[in-house]
């Protein structure tokens, strides 16, 4: 299925983060994401092209990647790196987390590098600021060293 906002923006100026807005159904989500993200890092947060997906918001911190946020017809996602040690973390969690959370984890391995989820309601954003945390909290201690 074509993507509209993609085709729409490909041959577009760079957008800007209102154009996101405007294009979303849901884009307080995305608004609530980023607000959070705000309020417990200083993250640097650019709009980025790549072939492969088009336009998307890099977020970045501690000199590393905390997520990209990719713009779909009616959803965002959200792409996170997935530390070695985010298993123990979610593994308790897994209860309490949203449907969508849940299918996409199952198919998590040990070589499981990055983790995709789509943002369609407030729980799906919940798990996907859980999610980020965890990579900040890899980028912080990495830093350290």
């Amino acid at each position: 299925m074509e993507n509209k906002w993609q085709t729409s923006q490909m041959e577009a100026a760079k957008p800007d983060l209102d154009q996101f807005m405007d294009f979303l159904p849901n884009a307080h989500y995305l608004k609530i994401l980023l607000a959070q993200l705000n309020r417990h890092y200083d993250p640097e947060i650019k709009i980025m092209f790549q072939k492969r997906f088009g336009w998307y918001i890099e977020v970045a911190q501690y000199d590393g990647v905390l997520c990209r946020i990719i713009i779909h017809n009616d959803y965002f996602s959200v792409v996170t790196p997935f530390p070695e040690f985010s298993r123990s973390y979610l593994e308790p969690m897994l209860q309490v987390m949203s449907n969508e959370f849940k299918e996409q984890y199952a198919h998590v391995t040990k070589a499981t590098k990055q983790f995709e989820m789509d943002v369609t309601t407030e729980a799906e954003m919940e798990d996907v600021i859980y999610l980020v945390s965890l990579q900040a909290k890899k980028l912080r201690e990495t830093q350290k060293v």
